[in-house]
């Protein structure tokens, strides 16, 4: 197990205060948002009803653990538990303030929820049967384990451009789904030495890609050298304006494969150079060596690398599962007078391992009610538009349905088809991209309304040399898919072929033919249940989808700081209540403090905090502290009226919005300080009227803008400063940013203009 740092055990102890200080209005619920989200607590479409989701360590749990899990299902989400395509567990359906029992009762078993949602670095997945597969090169759990302990101990890994998925597989076969990763170690032996090949960039979703790699070999005791140093480029490179572009994926679309991997190995080296993190990885505790072989053969049961001992595969349908069912596992392995271990899978299930043949045998009776032994019964669902606004068709029920169309069916038809991978959406939250048979949810207008569909996917596949994703070939609606499925299981028996993917590929025309029959939309007067989604009451659409959670973060919060100063000074210039210069000021004040660690609600630790960092860091005119002052003497009621400081606190929120304006990859402030603007002018002022060029860039738009700019930068040497003249709006919130992110200095923004500005650039 891991040891969690004890800054994490008092956040989650200190997210009770934060949900009170929310019900009593002390911070608004936009601000409240990034900060839950971050601690695995999702808002869902039911009103007032929220998911929490849990981070079991690379899928490693206790039998502890797994008791304390039922237990609050059993309290607090409806005596049900939900398995995860990342080896976590969530609760669904709970309220605001059951999430703050459930937190701190999970934290009672040394589960913590920090990290599980937002821009952070996710549960680091592994190979669940790690330790002992038959397939093993080694196991790769300690070094999954350390990464997690490492990525908690860093704050900066809960404040990343987008999500970072890590992955670790202890074969070839990558059950870990590292060649789909972010980051990915697949276990190697060279030369009598433990290592890793390192993948990276991979991902599924919007814009998906299958991992590069990018180390053939790395000594084991150097993981945490490539943890850090795909983190920092994620930092240094990562698109922070545009949430649907953030992932490092995009990195290696913009830099193309030999500009990434140049790029990776330059921040690697950089920080071999500079600091010492290898770390000594103590080995698992190994499992029982001998054992008494039994003659099993169940899909479900798998024979370990030990003889005589096995791993049972347990899976409730849309990795739903009744904490009573969960007991009955529970009770089993508490009974037996030897250890068993429990692991969570990224196919929404579990394994016991290390089971003797005859407790094997007992456990799988134990689970016949609700594990059934076909792959296509326990295919992965993700929670779709029952719960998640991003959700736009009813996932779960759709395999449920699939689910009792096979049900009566010859075995011979029931196992043809493999497990298959369902999204609600094309956001993969049910990786139909790396399944042999993907389906994902899709919205199609007809005339006589919106129809649910599915595109349907075929030969998805991960590991060492064959990661591929799945290939579009159509598109059916919902309500079809059922029939379509078992139709394309007779045609495969007819084939005589084992493989589906083989099958897909060399029946083409009469797998095409199938779903271009099944692919019709009739008229609703001819086939109206089309019209409807699985166990839906109402016609299908778009009702209750809204803006995703998972990306909210810092720039958000900024974000609401300072629109809510904008909106002060406009409420001021109505009515000229001081109230408003004042909420202004705090506002504006409180915009960047959250990059240094702090948020809080007391107004005068926000004015005495911002004064530390930005006056005194020299960023915002000395003055501005006579204007703190008389802030905090109206507050205190010993001045009237700030009507006399209205420029100022224009000037501080302006100031406010340069500073994060010009914010890089890494949240670092790239603006330059007031004394340098000063020192700025007065060069301008020598040089303006021969030697500074000024290129007009008015009616520009975005990004053509920014490439003209760094045409007429690479025209002048290093040091040079150079003008542009640019558009309100976009323009002069993109480009000066952009600048800064390629190392130049802005020097000044200069406002005064109507309807453009005139940007000063130091060329670095």
């Amino acid at each position: 197990m891991i040891k969690i740092p004890q800054q994490v055990i008092e956040e989650e102890k200190s997210y009770r205060n934060k949900v009170e200080d929310l019900k009593k209005g002390i911070i608004e619920a936009e601000r409240f948002k990034p900060y839950r989200v971050s601690m695995g607590i999702y808002e869902q479409r039911d009103n007032d009803t929220y998911m929490i989701r849990t981070r079991i360590p690379s899928g490693v749990i206790t039998l502890e653990q797994f008791k304390k899990i039922s237990e609050l299902a059993k309290k607090y989400s409806h005596g049900f538990i939900h398995f995860t395509t990342r080896q976590d567990i969530q609760f669904h359906k709970v309220t605001l303030d059951d999430t703050v029992d459930i937190m701190e009762g999970l934290l009672e078993a040394d589960i913590v929820t920090r990290g599980t949602g937002g821009n952070t670095a996710r549960n680091v997945g592994c190979s669940p049967l790690s330790g002992v597969s038959q397939e093993d090169v080694f196991d790769v759990t300690p070094y999954a384990l350390a990464t997690t302990e490492y990525a908690l101990k860093d704050p900066t890994m809960l404040n990343l451009p987008r999500k970072y998925k890590m992955a670790y597989s202890s074969s070839p076969e990558d059950t870990g789904n590292a060649t789909i990763a972010d980051l990915g170690f697949i276990a190697k032996i060279k030369d009598g030495e433990k290592g890793f090949e390192v993948y990276g960039a991979g991902g599924l979703g919007g814009s998906p890609n299958v991992a590069i790699k990018l180390e053939d070999f790395i000594p084991a005791s150097e993981v945490l050298y490539h943890v850090q140093a795909m983190k920092e480029l994620f930092e240094n490179e990562g698109d922070r304006t545009n949430k649907h572009k953030a992932r490092i994926r995009y990195i290696l679309k913009r830099l193309g494969e030999e500009g990434f991997k140049a790029k990776y190995q330059e921040v690697l080296q950089k920080i071999k150079k500079e600091r010492s993190i290898e770390v000594f990885f103590n080995t698992q505790i190994p499992t029982k060596q001998i054992g008494k072989r039994e003659e099993i053969s169940h899909p479900l049961l798998l024979e370990q690398k030990n003889k005589g001992y096995y791993a049972l595969y347990v899976h409730a349908e849309n990795g739903n599962l009744r904490a009573e069912d969960l007991d009955k596992v529970i009770n089993f392995i508490h009974g037996l007078n030897y250890e068993a271990s429990i692991r969570l899978t990224t196919t929404q299930g579990f394994f016991v391992r290390d089971l003797t043949g005859d407790d094997a045998k007992k456990l799988l009776d134990i689970i016949s009610s609700f594990t059934s032994p076909f792959p296509i019964d326990n295919s992965v669902a993700c929670a779709g538009a029952a719960t998640c606004k991003l959700g736009l068709c009813l996932s779960q029920n759709l395999l449920s349905v699939i689910k009792n169309r096979f049900l009566k069916a010859d075995e011979t038809i029931k196992i043809q088809l493999p497990r298959i991978f369902i999204s609600g959406c094309q956001n993969s939250c049910g990786q139909h991209q790396k399944g042999e048979i993907g389906l994902y949810g899709k919205a199609k207008r007809v005339a006589d309304g919106l129809v649910p569909m599915y595109a349907v996917l075929f030969g998805g596949a991960v590991g060492v040399g064959k990661a591929v994703l799945g290939k579009g070939y159509g598109m059916i609606p919902a309500q079809k898919i059922p029939d379509f499925l078992y139709e394309l299981a007779n045609l495969k028996k007819e084939s005589g072929i084992e493989e589906i993917t083989v099958f897909v590929k060399k029946e083409k025309e009469a797998v095409d033919k199938l779903i271009e029959d099944f692919s019709s939309i009739e008229p609703e007067a001819e086939n109206s249940k089309l019209y409807y989604d699985f166990g839906a009451e109402e016609k299908f659409s778009l009702k209750g989808r809204g803006p995703g959670e998972c990306s909210a973060g810092v720039l958000d919060v900024i974000q609401l700081d300072i629109s809510n100063a904008e909106g002060s000074i406009k409420e001021f210039e109505k009515t000229k209540a001081s109230i408003k210069l004042y909420d202004a000021s705090v506002s504006a004040a409180r915009a960047l403090l959250i990059l240094k660690g702090i948020d809080t609600t007391k107004d005068r630790l926000i004015l005495k905090e911002f004064s530390a960092h930005f006056i005194d860091g020299g960023y915002v005119k000395e003055s501005i502290k006579n204007l703190i002052e008389d802030l905090l003497d109206y507050k205190l009621g010993d001045l009237d009226s700030l009507e006399k400081h209205y420029e100022e606190v224009k000037y501080l929120l302006h100031r406010v919005s340069q500073m994060y304006a010009s914010l890089n990859p890494k949240l670092e402030i790239t603006l330059a300080k007031e004394q340098e603007i000063e020192d700025a002018e007065d060069e301008i002022k020598v040089t303006e009227d021969s030697s500074l060029k000024i290129i007009d860039l008015k009616g520009v738009k975005c990004p053509i803008n920014f490439v003209k700019a760094k045409v007429e930068i690479a025209k002048i040497s290093s040091n040079e400063i150079i003008g542009f003249y640019l558009d309100n709006g976009e323009p002069i919130a993109n480009v000066p940013k952009s600048l800064a992110g390629e190392g130049h200095e802005i020097i000044k923004i200069d406002d005064k203009y109507e309807g453009y500005n005139l940007l000063i650039v130091k060329k670095k």
